[in-house]
């Protein structure tokens, strides 16, 4: 007669197919990048939830907030950092929290327009008439998500770059900086190629401000460099 239960041979090979039943799906769902999805997720909400409320704001008064509203710290310029979660800013407008769930790893960078008086000294307008508001993601780089071409971390505003997502008011400048090449200013202008390859270890360009072109980091530092003629 035979044993109705399982010898010992068929249950190895049961646990044996569990097991890599196991680790096909681990391979397969990925649970680092179904996190990852999901705090990208999250940011896309936050933003869209703020964009709304900014265009209140400029329904109630005419104008967009200036990054001293927005933002905790001062804000030189058009420009600031910003985590909006009831304890780091003043902006009522403001009825949910706006902050990346990364805060103080990567934040949502504000930027409106800037009025230049003088041209060395760039100063937020006083009435703003447009906003941008960028952000970092974890997720693995879709060209097919990209709208604004970002590439892999091509878009912001100097000296402040490495952003891949954005939203915009209505009327907001259409371009954003993209390339493929960034440099830095070390002795000269170098090309430190990628924008995650700037920030690689052991890369001259670690700590140093990004430029999108050779001209920029020219500019601002040596335009006599025989590099840069």
């Amino acid at each position: 007669m035979k044993h109705k239960g399982f010898t010992l041979l068929e249950l190895l090979i049961i646990i044996a197919l569990f097991a890599v039943l196991s680790v096909v799906a681990i391979v397969l769902l990925n649970p680092m990048s179904l996190v990852k999805r999901a705090t990208d997720v999250t940011r896309k909400k936050e933003l869209d939830d703020a964009k709304k409320m900014l265009e209140q704001y400029m329904s109630d008064t005419g104008c967009y907030p200036k990054p001293t509203q927005i933002c905790a710290q001062n804000a030189p310029g058009g420009s600031c950092n910003f985590c909006a979660n009831g304890k780091t800013t003043q902006f009522s407008y403001f009825t949910k929290d706006v902050c990346d769930p990364r805060h103080g790893i990567s934040d949502y960078l504000y930027e409106t327009e800037i009025t230049e008086v003088p041209k060395s000294s760039p100063i937020a307008a006083s009435c703003p008439k447009w906003f941008r508001i960028y952000s970092v993601l974890d997720s693995a780089y879709d060209e097919a998500t990209d709208v604004w071409n970002c590439s892999e971390g091509g878009c912001g505003i100097a000296p402040n770059y490495g952003y891949d997502y954005l939203v915009t008011s209505p009327g907001a400048p259409t371009t954003t900086i993209s390339t493929n090449d960034w440099y830095c200013y070390t002795t000269d202008c170098t090309n430190c190629y990628s924008f995650e390859n700037c920030h690689t270890v052991g890369n001259d360009c670690v700590g140093k401000v990004l430029y999108p072109s050779k001209q920029s980091c020219c500019a601002q530092h040596n335009p006599n460099s025989p590099n840069c003629l």
